[in-house]
């Protein structure tokens, strides 16, 4: 005995048709000073991440993960230090997301 599924109920979106948009990031990310500073803060840490837990450093790096620069002071909190190399760490995926859940929770 053959048994028959059902098909599903809600279409599945065809992409070949309806393109997403685009992803849009605040122009800052885009400019060149600010690719200069992130590219020095991840070379300063080697390519990799540099965030401590419980004594050691996390062991994420460069080519086996990607490597974020991430401001230490958010820059919607201090835009003065968006480019200043000492207000920046190198990140993984993981770390970098964290962060900027916190800092967003700290705003309120």
């Amino acid at each position: 005995m053959k048994l028959s599924t059902l098909r599903p109920r809600v279409a599945t979106l065809d992409t070949r048709v309806a393109k997403p948009l685009p992803k849009e990031t605040a122009g800052h990310y885009g400019s060149s000073e600010h690719k200069a500073w992130a590219l020095e803060v991840k070379r300063r840490a080697g390519w990799r991440c540099e965030y401590v837990e419980n004594g050691a450093r996390c062991p994420n790096r460069h080519p086996t993960s990607v490597m974020y620069a991430d401001h230490i002071q958010d820059i919607k909190d201090r835009p003065d230090l968006a480019l200043d190399p000492a207000n920046g760490r190198c990140a993984c995926n993981s770390h970098n997301t964290r962060s900027g859940i916190q800092a967003r929770a700290r705003r309120g």
